[in-house]
């Protein structure tokens, strides 16, 4: 009880203390998808530092899902925990949530093996491991694991404008992300052990870095997108400690040539509403939700329902456990017109991935 009361307050501290950017109408270029470090970062931050580039797709036209991280944590070497590493996870079926056809990725490396450009988003991780960026919007991904199991050659094309959500609590928590690609296409072939699988599908891109204490906090986060009808969303949320039921949250939305931002800190409505839970381990893991959210002109009703929901081997970049899945969503878009809700676009279903964790305590 004492702990749920001392993450209550700091919970309290952090929606008061948090420097929150509601606007959405920033500029973005290759850099700011680039290595984001920055040496001599307030101490506690320094040692609580991750930074990783996320990929994500899932094509089901052959039921193929695939997703992969490039981190690296603790740059600055406060405690010599520096290291680099990938981790990611291929199902080769989504059918019946068999986890004989889910493999994971765990693989780490020396800090020595990490290169990155601030200039833009080129990574290098080993001698198998690289992140190309070919031009502001072509990036080419290639790696293999390290047990050759798995490798993978993927050429990511966006598709809708960046998005950016910050949180900073000085000398105590800092934590940006940046999806540079809300949605994407995305070619190219994985290999697993002698089957290989073309791929020709649409996907996702984001970036996080910071540091914070993240056994204090849980993570829910979802994307999807529909390309054909020049449609993305993007959001994030967390759970109040000591409440059942109470979420703050925020989403972005790219609809043909609208940038929108609906979020709690920015003094708009956001109501989650957790309907099915998988049990792990005495937690509970939601893995059907629905979000009603909305601002003085815009609203958006999402419903999205996991299809596989599997520990992501290496917790996001998060350190926490985080169930990854592969969502079926169901979304209408609205516009107030006159002080009515006008559906703007309907229809917009299909596939995307979300995260679901609680806090490690």
């Amino acid at each position: 009880m004492l702990v749920d009361l001392l993450i209550f307050f700091f919970s309290l501290i952090f929606i008061s203390n948090a420097s929150i950017n509601c606007p959405d109408n920033e500029t973005y270029n290759m850099e700011s998808d680039g290595y984001r470090y920055l040496h001599k970062k307030d101490p506690l931050i320094s040692v609580l530092y991750r930074e990783w580039w996320f990929f994500a797709l899932y094509d089901p036209k052959i039921d193929i899902g695939f997703c992969v991280g490039y981190s690296v944590a603790d740059p600055a070497k406060t405690f010599h925990l520096q290291m680099a590493g990938i981790a990611g996870m291929l199902w080769t079926s989504t059918k019946n949530n068999s986890k004989n056809n889910l493999i994971n990725i765990l693989d780490s490396y020396e800090y020595s093996q990490f290169s990155a450009y601030k200039e833009n988003a080129t990574v290098s991780i080993g001698n198998s491991n690289f992140l190309k960026v070919l031009n502001p919007t072509t990036y080419e991904l290639r790696g293999k694991s390290l047990d050759n199991q798995i490798n993978w050659n993927l050429s990511f094309q966006q598709m809708s404008y960046p998005c950016q959500q910050g949180l900073d609590i000085p000398e105590l928590l800092e934590l940006d992300w940046i999806s540079y690609m809300p949605s994407a296409f995305v070619f190219g072939t994985i290999q697993y052990e002698n089957r290989t699988y073309s791929i020709n599908t649409t996907a996702y891109h984001d970036h996080n870095y910071g540091a914070w204490p993240t056994n204090l906090f849980n993570w829910i986060w979802a994307q999807f997108h529909r390309v054909d009808k020049q449609f993305s969303l993007v959001l994030g949320s967390y759970h109040i400690p000591l409440t059942e039921d109470i979420y703050i949250g925020y989403i972005f939305i790219r609809w043909r040539n609208l940038r929108i931002k609906i979020g709690t800190l920015c003094e708009d409505q956001f109501h989650l509403k957790p309907l099915e839970w998988q049990i792990v381990d005495g937690r509970k893991y939601s893995i059907h939700n629905q979000i009603e959210a909305f601002n003085q002109q815009y609203k958006i009703d999402i419903d999205y329902k996991a299809k596989v929901s599997d520990n992501n081997p290496g917790g996001r970049g998060l350190g926490l456990k985080v169930f990854e899945q592969i969502s079926f969503y169901q979304v209408i878009l609205y516009e107030k017109q006159n002080q009515t809700w006008v559906v703007l676009e309907e229809d917009l279903n299909g596939f995307g991935f979300s995260e679901w964790s609680h806090a490690d305590i």
